[in-house]
């Protein structure tokens, strides 16, 4: 049986349905190159639960491409389970002594606990390929998690100093109001504050015009005088 076939018979054991006889549930299969790596990982799922059941028959299926590309040579547990799920969807004990008699006349040697250690083999290795797995989803957490504290930091930092820019630049409007306030004020009372200066200047002015036309009065009184009498 080729790996291709051997794929498809052993995906029974992972996707039967009690109420179904005979029937499978049909998934995509991955390349086999693809069996468990870290794109897992890689993509993010939109998953309604803690356990979404895509997300659950797509990592079955990464254990089935492990377990056949690592098929141990022979009959072991691997071609068992495939001719117990050829025979019968629900395998009983009838199914099984007969698979077990038939491989027997093909090998020999097998025996029950050479079939019980082989599904070790391949229990064991979905085990470890698991624990690896979630050993990867647990740094992959950690690493969020620190991405997620330090982008947290960053984004509390640049809120504090924004508020902090916030407050300044509302002491700066306010200390502006005060001054236009101050400037208002200073503006209306201008005429006052120059008022009694100008009134002054004005009386000096009036002053040096009226003295001017004195002076001036009593030089021409003399200088009419010098004509009329010294002439």
């Amino acid at each position: 049986m080729s790996e291709k076939d051997k794929g498809f018979s052993f995906k029974q054991l992972f996707f039967r349905d009690a109420g179904s006889e005979g029937q499978t549930k049909e998934t995509t299969k991955p390349e086999a190159s693809d069996a468990v790596s870290g794109s897992y990982y890689a993509s993010p799922t939109q998953a309604e639960g803690p356990q979404d059941q895509p997300l659950v028959e797509d990592f079955v299926q990464r254990l089935q491409n492990l377990i056949n590309q690592n098929n141990q040579p022979g009959f072991d547990f691997l071609e068992f389970t495939e001719s117990l799920f050829e025979e019968k969807h629900n395998p009983g004990p009838e199914v099984y002594k007969t698979v077990f008699r038939i491989a027997q006349k093909m090998d020999k040697t097998l025996t029950p606990a050479r079939l019980l250690e082989s599904a070790m083999y391949y229990k064991d290795l979905v085990q470890s390929t698991a624990d690896a797995e979630l050993q990867k989803g647990a740094s992959k957490k950690q690493s969020l998690e620190a991405e997620k504290e330090s982008e947290r930091n960053n984004l509390d930092s640049s809120l504090k100093n924004t508020r902090a820019k916030i407050d300044q630049m509302t002491k700066q409007i306010q200390d502006l109001h005060n001054q236009e306030l101050t400037l208002s004020n200073q503006l209306m009372a201008i005429d006052q504050k120059y008022s009694s200066r100008f009134i002054d200047i004005d009386k000096k002015i009036n002053a040096i015009n009226g003295a001017r036309e004195q002076v001036i009065v009593s030089i021409v009184d003399i200088e009419a005088g010098i004509k009329t009498n010294l002439s």
